[in-house]
């Protein structure tokens, strides 16, 4: 039996808007347990992403009503400074954009990147 966990969920609060960090060598749990943000399921996701170390995506969540942003990645390995920076900058945006907030409101975007990067160093270092 794994009993390693390989999704970490992250609720920021102040917004309605989720984190979920999957760090695996498939995406497949992806497709199992969410729907694409606009409730449809996510196909070919191992095929469309094979070769990328990362991702973020838009999703809604299968069995409870929660959208949210999947940031996967391949290993603890990936989660490296430029990967995190990249895909929380990528989440951020879509948490905005959920919301309809602007991004040019400087500090609280800049914040919330933060916030998603220090998730993913809490997930490395196996803080969760």
């Amino acid at each position: 039996m794994n009993d390693k966990k390989i999704i970490y969920e992250f609720n920021p609060v102040i917004y309605p808007y989720k984190i979920w960090i999957v760090v695996d060598k498939k995406p497949d749990i992806i497709s199992d347990m969410f729907n694409d943000y606009n409730g449809n399921p996510i196909e070919n996701i191992n095929k469309d992403t094979e070769n990328l170390e990362g991702f973020a995506m838009m999703v809604s969540k299968k069995d409870i009503p929660y959208y949210g942003d999947v940031i996967y990645f391949r290993s603890k390995k990936s989660i490296n400074f430029e990967l995190v920076a990249h895909e929380s900058s990528h989440a951020a945006k879509h948490l905005f954009e959920h919301i309809g907030a602007d991004v040019s409101a400087h500090e609280p975007f800049e914040f919330l990147i933060g916030w998603i990067a220090h998730c993913c160093e809490e997930v490395k270092k196996n803080k969760v």
